[in-house]
Formats: structure tokens, C-alpha cells, sequence
């Protein structure tokens, strides 16, 4: 646009002024790329906060309606004597359901909407993990298993993956798939090396209650004392010994 600055023509002051009546009648002939360039970088500004501000107002809104979720999944049940469910207000707040059955109905209805508006990424992943557990505790262990299945082979979180396996192995025994439950739980203490033994502890008791439940006694214990072995300081520890006690008593 301009030619670069050369110290001789800065010389004398009428020189100077030469010097800068050159530059501006430059600027005036090439006035729509100056403008355009302006338009650009502004604009590109411009934009860059717009979509911040955006981008902060989605994830807000995003958040208070998953708030939702977890306030219908979370309400407490009315006294027993209560006829009427009492609705939630537009902020959820106060929302009381009569029976268990109704709080994990209304939760899968508030998941599904909220999926249905957000997407499956982000907050509507912990969404759908409401609603798999929901499923599972409503008896529809069919439905719960394929939701659970589908979040942990979508999954890349490593730990996040084992909770949501976890939900499956559940979901597998309450369809009597105590086998396929046994092989999960196995798969997943294998997993949980990858993520500092992350699980491993619910994962190993998981199996060794199942075979508890299938009467191989001997099988269980010696799971249960692996836990102790490999992970003296679990948080399971007093589920372990009194398992432990119990098939001691059989």
C-alpha cells in the first residue's frame, strides 16, 4: 500500500509532511481494500467474542435443564397418606412424586426430552446414564442393558466406561443372564488396570456375589480374597469380610 519509510526523505519537516500526504493519498486510492481489511478484522473479532458468549450461553442453559434431570431423579416421595402427585414448577423445584414408580417415569421422560433438545455428547451422556439406571430399577432390564451397552461402546472415558458396564452386568443378571454378568465383571477387573485399578474392587465383588448367587461358594471366596490381596485398602472392606463370614457359615 505504502512504500516502506526511508530515513533521507524524513530530513526536513516539508519533506515530512511530503512523506505523510503520499501515505494518506495511497490509502485514499486503495480506500475499499483498507476498509475491506478493517471489515475483516473487526468483524473477525467481532465474531470470535459472539460465539464465546454463545457458546458460555448454551453450556448454561445446557446445564440448568440437566439440572432438571437430576432434581426429577433425586424428589422425594410424598407421605404415604398423599393422593396427588405434586407436578414440578417450571424450575423444578418442589417436585415430590407418590411412588418410586412415578419419580423413575417422570426421569426417563426428563431424559428423553433433554436429549431430544441437547444432543447425545456432552451433559446428555450422564443424561442417558439417569435414564439406564432408571430403566433398571423400573424392572426393564431389556431396555436398560441396550442403553447401558450402547453408552460404554461410545464411551471414551476409561473409568466412565466401567460404571457403565457395571449398569450392563446388572442389567444382564436381572434378565437371569448370570453367565454373560460373570464374564463382564471379569473383562472389567482386567480394564481397570489400565486406570490405576479404578473399579476393579466392584468389579471382582460384583463377580463374586454372582457366584454366590449360583451357589460356587469356594469360587467366591477366592475372588473375595483376591480383593484383599491386590487391594488391601478398598472401600469394600466390611462388605468383604461379612461375605466372607457369611460363606464361612454355609
Amino acid at each position: 500500500m505504502a512504500r516502506s519509510i526511508n530515513r533521507k526523505e524524513l530530513k526536513q519537516p516539508d519533506e515530512f509532511v511530503s512523506f505523510w500526504t503520499r501515505l494518506g493519498s495511497s490509502i485514499s486510492a486503495h480506500r475499499g481494500k483498507v476498509i475491506a481489511a478493517c471489515v475483516i478484522v473487526v468483524g473477525g473479532t467481532g465474531g470470535t467474542w459472539g460465539s464465546m458468549a454463545w457458546k458460555q450461553h448454551k453450556a448454561t442453559r445446557e446445564t440448568e435443564a440437566f439440572s432438571r434431570v437430576e432434581k426429577t431423579a433425586l424428589a422425594p416421595l410424598l407421605p404415604e397418606k398423599t393422593e396427588e402427585t405434586k407436578p414440578a414448577d417450571d424450575e423444578g423445584e418442589g417436585m415430590r412424586f407418590k411412588t418410586e414408580q412415578e419419580r423413575l417415569l417422570a426421569t426417563v421422560t426428563e431424559a428423553d426430552a433433554f436429549v431430544a433438545t441437547h444432543g447425545s455428547s456432552g451433559l446428555a451422556r450422564r443424561a442417558l446414564l439417569i435414564k439406564a439406571n432408571s430403566l433398571l430399577r423400573l424392572g426393564k432390564g431389556a431396555d436398560a442393558a441396550t442403553a447401558f451397552q450402547q453408552l460404554a461402546q461410545d464411551e471414551a472415558d476409561k473409568s466412565m466406561r466401567l460404571v457403565e458396564q457395571d449398569g450392563l452386568a446388572l442389567a444382564l443378571e436381572a434378565q437371569g443372564q448370570i453367565d454373560k454378568a460373570i464374564d463382564l465383571y471379569s473383562s472389567m477387573a482386567i480394564e481397570a488396570q489400565q486406570v490405576g485399578n479404578f473399579y476393579a474392587d466392584r468389579a471382582l465383588f460384583g463377580k463374586a456375589r454372582l457366584l454366590q448367587k449360583q451357589g460356587k461358594g469356594k469360587d467366591a471366596e477366592k475372588v473375595l480374597h483376591e480383593i484383599l490381596d491386590k487391594m488391601p485398602k478398598t472401600s469394600l472392606r466390611r462388605d468383604i469380610d461379612d461375605r466372607l463370614a457369611a460363606l464361612g457359615d454355609q
